[in-house]
């Protein structure tokens, strides 16, 4: 029930009737949740260091600052409040994610480990003082008629697929442009490479899609390729045929644009998301097509990007309807949802971490994020400059030491790095492209990375330290 105005406190004893706030009668009554936030608000103002504000206030309300809080207790509780508007709040219990990378972490192997990284506010740290950024190299450029619009490596890392908006496909062999970089190199370098040389790394191309390919997917063991397009259609492509073969061999045909693949570790199943906001899983034994049991587990919007770990055990979605979602890849049931990871904007990607500990998902609020899927909790947010892309996607580089990111942004129109241990940024823009880079995709086996351009062309880059 609502209380007077008039609180005894130390300063105000309690036959003491506390003076009219400025505009508000005497008679006026306030419920007691207002007069414990006047309180907050004083003790927060004392904790800023208004001294003189906090005495001329608490004589006027006769309310003394509140002594039993923390210090910026009101400052904490806005900031959670905050975050709760914008989507983050709990969803009740988070069911920890415990995978097991495969193959095994080596007894050397550094992989990302982002123990007491994070800090109180989700802010991304500022860099090490006197750390030298990474050298990036452009090793190689394909040429498209059209925009690139997917990229995409193979397991072993021998093979890079790049998908343009004409629905063609080219396949690049990854030693061969690094070999072309080499011959490339030194003031009379190229004037010895003939265009014929330069064409090399282009092993074969692909053109059986009518509409703009979206997205690419290599075959875990098998010399296969999957290709997604917006023609509705998944192609399925033999690289063991003769390069003068463009054609798929089988087809899936959908009613919807597809837009993300994945391919099971185990090399049997096939996850396609599509405009649709129902997960497709098909067997490629017998290419019967199967979804989740619970309707009411579904997203309710578009699938951007589906991700695997390298166990098979778990696979995350993420979906135009703002939520990232963890599955039991056995059961095909949901193990955990963050209903708006993006503040509720649409997700573009997920990344699993090499240890299976963490995914890094980016958004159309132009941010990434790290999360720590034992946890169920962010461990910090990247990104500068607007809050709003028509896409965004990013990926752990070198080993996971560095994160790389890509959004349509206008005014950033190129590849961002961070530092994927602290969150802070190691090069605004890399100046290698004019335009929106659509797609990207790094080597699980070196540290190269491959972009796609809206500029007709596809970039392999080497990231070294210095």
């Amino acid at each position: 029930p609502p209380i007077p105005m008039q609180v005894p406190t130390a300063l105000s004893p309690p036959s003491t009737e506390a003076a009219p706030m400025e505009g508000v009668t005497s008679g006026r009554e306030f419920p007691a949740h207002k007069v414990a936030l006047y309180e907050l608000l004083l003790r927060q103002l004392q904790d800023d260091g208004f001294e003189s504000e906090v005495q001329s206030l608490t004589s006027q309300l006769h309310l003394a600052p509140n002594s039993r809080v923390e210090k910026d207790a009101l400052l904490d509780v806005y900031a959670k409040s905050l975050k709760w508007a914008f989507g983050d709040e709990p969803q009740g219990d988070w069911q920890p994610v415990h995978c097991n990378p495969v193959p095994a972490l080596g007894p050397q192997e550094k992989v990302l480990n982002l123990e007491g990284v994070a800090s109180k506010l989700n802010c991304a740290q500022t860099p090490e003082p006197g750390k030298k950024a990474p050298e990036v190299r452009l090793l190689y450029t394909a040429a498209h008629k059209q925009h690139c619009r997917s990229v995409a490596f193979s397991t072993d890392g021998r093979f890079c697929a790049t998908g343009c908006t004409d629905g063609s496909i080219k396949i690049l062999d990854c030693a061969r442009m690094r070999v072309c970089a080499a011959s490339t190199e030194g003031p009379v370098g190229r004037m010895r490479v003939t265009e014929e040389e330069l064409m090399k790394p282009i092993v074969r191309t692909l053109q059986d899609h009518v509409q703009s390919v979206s997205c690419l997917a290599f075959h875990p063991m098998n010399p296969t390729l999957f290709s997604g397009s917006l023609d509705k259609a998944v192609k399925i492509f033999d690289l063991t045929r003769p390069p003068g073969h463009k054609k798929a061999f089988s087809v899936l045909q959908d009613v919807y644009p597809v837009r993300s693949l994945c391919i099971h570790p185990c090399g049997d199943f096939l996850y396609v998301g599509t405009a649709n906001q129902v997960i497709r899983t098909y067997d490629l034994q017998t290419l019967n097509c199967f979804t989740a049991f619970s309707q009411e587990q579904h997203h309710t919007g578009g699938i951007n990007d589906i991700r695997c770990t390298s166990d098979g055990k778990v696979f995350a979605s993420a979906s135009s309807d703002g939520a990232v979602k963890l599955w039991d890849a056995t059961s095909n049931r949901v193990l955990n949802t963050m209903s708006k990871a993006h503040s509720g904007s649409s997700v573009s990607s997920v990344r699993w971490s090499r240890g299976l500990r963490y995914l890094l998902t980016s958004g159309q609020d132009c941010r990434i994020r790290v999360w720590d899927v034992r946890m169920g909790r962010e461990v910090f947010c990247m990104g500068f400059g607007p809050r709003q892309c028509e896409f965004s996607s990013a990926v752990f580089v070198h080993g996971e030491k560095y994160i790389a990111s890509a959004n349509s942004n206008a005014r950033l129109s190129d590849v961002s790095l961070y530092d994927a241990t602290t969150g802070s940024p190691v090069f605004m823009k890399l100046g290698m492209h004019a335009v929106s880079v659509h797609a990207l995709d790094a080597s699980p086996v070196d540290r190269t990375l491959m972009t796609g351009c809206d500029d007709e062309k596809a970039r392999y880059f080497s990231i070294e330290d210095r």
